[in-house]
C-alpha cells in the first residue's frame, strides 16, 4: 500500500494480486472516497449514513456494507454485512502493551486493504515507533 498526501490530494494505491486499485477522496469535505480499478472504473464507493454519523456506507459488489466505529474499551473499526460482522480492526491490551487484533470472516482482500488504510492512524497514534507498519502481508 502506497499512502499519498500531497497538495490537499489524499489517495492511496493498493496491490492485490498484480492488481492496482486506487482509492481517493471525492467529497468536499473528504469524507466520501472511491476505489477504482486500472480502467478507472469505480467498485467500490461510500458515503455517510448520516451528517455527524459514526459509521460509513460502502457500496461493493452491487451490496452494502456499513463500517462503524466502536470503542469497545479500546478503538475498532469494523465492517458489516447487515448484521454480520465481516472484518474489524481493533486495539487491545495485552499485558499492559497495546497491541492490533484483526478478526475476519471474508478472504476480499481488497475490504482488508481498505479497512487497514482507515485504521493505521489509529494505530500509529496509539502504539508509535513499537510497530513496523510496512509489513502487512497477507497469505
Amino acid at each position: 500500500m502506497e499512502l499519498v498526501y500531497k497538495n490537499w490530494i489524499r489517495k492511496a494505491v493498493f496491490i492485490i494480486e498484480n492488481q492496482n486499485f486506487i482509492l481517493k477522496y471525492n467529497s468536499f469535505w473528504n469524507s466520501n472516497f472511491e476505489i477504482k480499478d486500472k480502467n478507472n472504473i469505480v467498485i467500490l464507493k461510500s458515503f455517510k449514513e448520516k451528517w455527524f454519523s459514526n459509521s460509513t456506507i460502502l457500496e461493493y459488489k452491487g451490496r452494502k456494507f456499513k463500517i462503524k466505529i466502536r470503542n469497545n474499551r479500546l478503538a475498532e473499526y469494523v465492517i458489516f454485512d447487515g448484521s454480520k460482522e465481516v472484518l474489524a480492526y481493533g486495539l487491545e491490551t495485552n499485558s499492559g502493551k497495546t497491541e492490533i487484533k484483526i478478526t475476519s470472516n471474508t478472504t476480499d482482500y481488497l475490504l482488508d486493504y481498505l479497512l487497514w488504510y482507515i485504521f493505521v492512524p489509529i494505530a500509529q497514534e496509539n502504539i508509535g515507533d513499537k510497530y513496523n507498519f510496512q509489513n502487512l502481508v497477507i497469505d
